[in-house]
This record gives structure tokens, C-alpha cells and sequence, in this order.
């Protein structure tokens, strides 16, 4: 219980501390709100080894074990320690090298993993274009026109499309996505003001 209590005081003090760096223009509680942001990306960095032993751990017990795909656990560490000697031996992620395995192996899995979501991507789109009320029915005439305004045989079908396409992305789309931005922003402060003031203390579970 004590622990508990401790680990709450220091959170919501560290939180308010760095939270004031931003609104009070004072020399000592920048210095302190640095400091305290310094501290915190230390121990992030520190998460990140922690999580590169637990990676070790599970899949060396894979291994060891011969659970279902464990030669995809030797493909994953060796890719592992190959990036990180490649790292230490390069001078770091900003060296020619570490591009060059960023541009010849990473990129080109990031675009296959892009190209394999396109098929989800297919489904849900005929899951969601399906009329079932007028909400729905909206919703797919807006759908059409904007995909027949982004290509060239939408302009030789109505020279409006373009327009109208172009409208609905700047007036109701953009409304829409300014309002989900809103909503995600207030949920965040909400979440934020919680932790600060004690009510959900993640840091203690």
C-alpha cells in the first residue's frame, strides 16, 4: 500500500512538474521539466533492452522447445543481431549502411505488408458499401463520386465530378476528420488529467 501511494505522489508530482514547464516561463522549472524529460527518455530506452531480452527469451525458448514455426525464430534473431552489429559497427542508424538496409529490406516489406492490406481493404469497402439505410446510402454515393472524381474517366463521364469530388474532400470529410481529431484530442487530455490526479495509475498495475 505504501509503494503504491509513493509511486502515485511521484507521478502525479513528475507529471504536474513537466506539464508547468509548458505554461510557466521560468528558468528553474524548464531546467527541472528537461531534466525530468531527460530521465524519462533513459528509461524508455531502457524498456527498449528489456524488450529485446524478452524477444530473446521467448523465441529462444521456441527454439529450444521446437514449437510450431520455430525456424522463423532463427530468421527473426539472426535478422536481429545483424542489424544491431550492422548498427554498432556502421556508426548508428543514420549510416550509409543502416540506409541501405532500410531502403533494400525494410521498404520493400513495408510495401508488400501495404499491398496485402489492399485486400482487406477490398472486403471492407464491399462490406460497407452495401445499402442498408439512407446513412448507408450516403455514404456510398459520396464513396462513388470521390473514387470516379480521382481518376481521369470520371472527368470524360461529367466534367463536375472533379468539383463536386474536390468538395466533399475540403467541406464534409474534412469537418468530419477535424471533428475526430477534437474528440481524440479531449479523450487524451481526459486521460492525461486521470493519471496526473491519481484517479487511474497505470504505473502500479
Amino acid at each position: 500500500m505504501i509503494s503504491r501511494t509513493v509511486a502515485t505522489v511521484v507521478a502525479m508530482s513528475v507529471g504536474l512538474l513537466v506539464l508547468a514547464d509548458f505554461f510557466v516561463n521560468s528558468d528553474s522549472i524548464n531546467a527541472l521539466g528537461l531534466y525530468l524529460v531527460r530521465i524519462a527518455s533513459i528509461v524508455a530506452a531502457f524498456t527498449l533492452v528489456l524488450g529485446m531480452v524478452n524477444v530473446l527469451t521467448v523465441h529462444l525458448g521456441k527454439i529450444y522447445s521446437r514449437d510450431k514455426g520455430w525456424p522463423y525464430s532463427w530468421v527473426l534473431l539472426g535478422a536481429l543481431f545483424f542489424t544491431l552489429g550492422m548498427g554498432f559497427l556502421t556508426g548508428g542508424p543514420g549510416s550509409a549502411w543502416m540506409q541501405q538496409v532500410f531502403e533494400v529490406v525494410l521498404f520493400p516489406l513495408e510495401a508488400t505488408l501495404f499491398s496485402l492490406l489492399a485486400f482487406f481493404s477490398i472486403v471492407a469497402a464491399y462490406r460497407a458499401f452495401r445499402v442498408k439505410s439512407l446513412e448507408t446510402g450516403l455514404f456510398v454515393t459520396f464513396g462513388v463520386i470521390v473514387l470516379l472524381g480521382q481518376v481521369p474517366i470520371g472527368a470524360r463521364l461529367w466534367d463536375q465530378l472533379p468539383v463536386i469530388k474536390d468538395w466533399v474532400l475540403e467541406v464534409p470529410a474534412l469537418a468530419g476528420a477535424r471533428g475526430i481529431l477534437l474528440g481524440v484530442a479531449l479523450g487524451t487530455a481526459a486521460t492525461g488529467l486521470r493519471v496526473l490526479l491519481g484517479i487511474d495509475r497505470p504505473y502500479v498495475d
